[in-house]
């Protein structure tokens, strides 16, 4: 049944989305990793596959690769505990924005504009550009060394 919506709303689209939107995301809905110490100089994280209700706490269980099976991720040896990570939920095109570098190469220091070739939506409410290199390959532009800024589009300058 499409939910109702009110005969004076202007934006009859947007209504239905927000009277559709669940109010809470459930574990299943979200990205989980188990930490695991394995000696290294960081903590592995092993994707939480299933959580189970035992007794009164909620534990996650997470695939060994050394065995080959899931198992309880508490009791895993070297387990430190579990961390949300955020999963994307949308993109947006780019609309012109520029990711702005400033690097140093062998001839001297230099800057490089890339185009946003989309923003990514993560369902812990932030945003982040990917912009595109001269290569065709795509980044994170907040993740890639040398980032300095985003531009914002170019205002169309009028014909003199």
């Amino acid at each position: 049944m499409a939910p109702s919506r009110p005969a004076s709303s202007p934006l009859p689209d947007v209504v239905a989305l927000t009277a559709a939107a669940p109010k809470y995301v459930s574990l299943a809905e979200q990205r989980w990793v188990a930490l695991v110490d394995r000696d290294d100089a960081r903590p592995e994280e092993c994707d939480v596959v299933h959580w189970w209700r035992w007794e009164k706490e909620l534990v996650g269980y997470i695939h060994d690769v050394q065995s080959g099976r899931i198992i309880r991720a508490d009791l895993h040896p070297g387990f430190l505990g579990y961390e949300r990570r955020p999963r994307v939920i949308t993109a947006l095109p780019g609309m012109g924005w520029m990711a702005c570098y400033h690097l140093d190469t062998p001839t001297g220091p230099t800057s490089e504009d890339r185009p946003v070739l989309a923003w990514l939506v993560y369902d812990d409410d932030t945003i982040t550009p990917q912009d595109v290199d001269h290569d065709g390959l795509v980044y994170c532009s907040t993740d890639t060394h040398g980032f300095s800024h985003i531009q914002p589009p170019q205002e169309p300058r009028p014909p003199t």
